[in-house]
C-alpha cells in the first residue's frame, strides 16, 4: 500500500516502458503526464532483462491484493502495458505483460481478498492462516509402547 499510494511507484515503474507511440485522448485521461507528454522523441527501455524486472514489478504490485489492483487501475497501467506488449519481441516479457493485464483487466466483484492471486503461476501463494489458535492433542498416553 505504501509503495503505491505514498510513493506512487507504479509511474516510475511504468515511465521506462513508456513508448514514443500516440495515445488517444480517452488513454491520457486519468494518466500521468510525464507518461505520455514526452512525445516522439521518448525511447522504450532497451535492455531485455531491465524490461522484464520492470514488467515482474507490477505483476508483484498487483498480486498484493485487490485494494493494489484498483488502484494501479486507478493509474492506467493497462494503457503502457498495452502499447509495450504490441512491440515487445521477447516472449518471457510478453508472457508477463499478459499476466498483469489480466490481473488489471477482470471483473473482481463478489470474489475474496486474494482469491485471484492463486491464478497467476510465478507468484508465491501465502498460506492459509489456521482458524485455531490450539491443534487437537492425543490425551491418550495407554496408545504409546
Amino acid at each position: 500500500w505504501w509503495l503505491i499510494n505514498t510513493l506512487d511507484i507504479v509511474n516510475y515503474i511504468l515511465y521506462p516502458l513508456a513508448g514514443p507511440e500516440e495515445l488517444d485522448l480517452d488513454d491520457k485521461i486519468g494518466l500521468c503526464a510525464d507518461l505520455w507528454l514526452s512525445g516522439p522523441d521518448k525511447e522504450r527501455e532497451p535492455h531485455v532483462d531491465i524490461r522484464l524486472l520492470l514488467v515482474e514489478s507490477i505483476l508483484l504490485l498487483c498480486g498484493s491484493g485487490w485494494q493494489s489492483r484498483n488502484t494501479i487501475r486507478k493509474q492506467k497501467a493497462y494503457v503502457i502495458l498495452k502499447m509495450a506488449d504490441m512491440v515487445e519481441e521477447d516472449e518471457m516479457i510478453g508472457s508477463r505483460i499478459d499476466d498483469c493485464v489480466q490481473y488489471l483487466r477482470r471483473d473482481e466483484a463478489g470474489t475474496e481478498e486474494g482469491s485471484s492471486d492463486k491464478l497467476v503461476p510465478g507468484l508465491p501463494i501465502k498460506p492459509e492462516p489456521s482458524r485455531t489458535l490450539t491443534s487437537k492433542v492425543n490425551d491418550d498416553y495407554d496408545d504409546v509402547d
